[in-house]
């Protein structure tokens, strides 16, 4: 992690000063390169020290805070809106334990339970979280950077493709400063909009979906006429689906419109999938789903849009849109 000129606070509350003091001692040794580790066990005396440091501009990347006081979450959370709120809490998995409320009411990001197996366990949560923290504060690389006119309504299905993809991006207006130096560092004049300037210097105008696709480097032309499983459309249930046909080892073709994720890949967080019980971002869900079917073996092709299906003897044939056939012995 960068140093910046005035260290993160990774701040514990805990009521027992014993718990407290191992605490701190374990945390900075792991984390004490990088934050400065401060506690307290009360509340009260906490949320002034909060007071200070946010009155003194000081950043503090996370809250450990003891299941005796969850509602001083809500408080802290005021003054340092960016902090990561972990709750501590003891073993107990029942529907009334301060975990289950606490993040049901979005009081808290994360929840640790206690006691751990082992240190080591503790500290690839915290660092998880303190990663997290840490990726929002630091500046985005542009891997594409978007030039158009204010309410050019292209940029909304740009922006889309960025996104689902994960590729990070700048919108920048034409009547902008930064806007007219790309512009002239492209050797464009701005009358053709908009215009997609990669990272290498590879310029598009009004690029299409193909385009897009084919800058972000996924494959968009299909060079398979045979398989055993074709799957029309990359969401949620065609990813799974590729996941599965492709672990058995079967010939697995994916078609895909447009891009991988569909609804799921637009939502901020989806809280309810298996094993994620803080929640996941649904793009990044998709995308490491996306990823495993393509580790797995499947063929996925983008900017390719089935169009219709018929049955030739044993076979399915999918037609595509650009002209091609794919056959196969099952499609879903």
């Amino acid at each position: 992690m960068a140093r910046s000129a005035v260290p993160p606070v990774l701040f514990v509350i805990d009521d027992d000063p014993s718990s407290l003091d191992v605490l701190l001692s374990d945390l900075s040794r792991r984390f004490g390169n990088d934050f400065v580790l401060r506690g307290d066990t009360s509340p009260e005396a906490a949320l002034a020290a909060l007071q200070e440091m946010a009155a003194a501009s000081e950043p503090v990347a996370l809250l450990l805070v003891d299941d005796a006081a969850p509602d001083f979450l809500a408080h802290a959370h005021e003054l340092h809106p960016g902090a990561k709120r972990v709750l501590l809490v003891d073993r107990d998995y029942s529907s009334t334990s301060p975990a289950v409320q606490a993040m049901a009411l979005g009081r808290a990001d994360y929840h640790i339970v206690r006691p751990w197996a082992d240190n080591e366990s503790m500290y690839r949560a915290m660092s998880e979280y303190l990663s997290s923290w840490t990726v929002e504060q630091e500046p985005n690389f542009e891997e594409f950077r978007i030039v158009a006119a204010d309410g050019d309504s292209r940029v909304l299905q740009l922006r889309d493709v960025m996104t689902r993809f994960s590729m990070p991006f700048g919108v920048y207006a034409t009547e902008s400063e930064a806007g007219r130096r790309l512009l002239d560092q492209a050797g464009l004049d701005g009358t053709r909009l908009p215009v997609v300037i990669r990272y290498d210097g590879q310029v598009m105008i009004d690029p299409s979906l193909p385009d897009l696709a084919g800058a972000v480097g996924v494959s968009i032309k299909n060079e398979i006429d045979t398989c055993e499983v074709a799957i029309v459309g990359a969401g949620p249930a065609g990813l799974t689906a590729a996941v599965y046909a492709a672990s058995e080892g079967l010939e697995t073709v994916m078609l895909e419109r447009a891009m991988s994720g569909g609804q799921a890949g637009t939502s901020p967080l989806i809280r309810n999938y298996p094993g994620f019980p803080h929640g996941i971002n649904g793009g990044l869900l998709m995308e490491r789903t996306c990823e495993q079917a393509w580790l797995m073996g499947a063929h996925i092709v983008f900017a390719q849009q089935a169009v219709a299906l018929e049955r030739r003897g044993d076979d399915r044939i999918v037609h595509v849109l650009d002209g091609t056939e794919l056959r196969a012995r099952a499609v879903c």
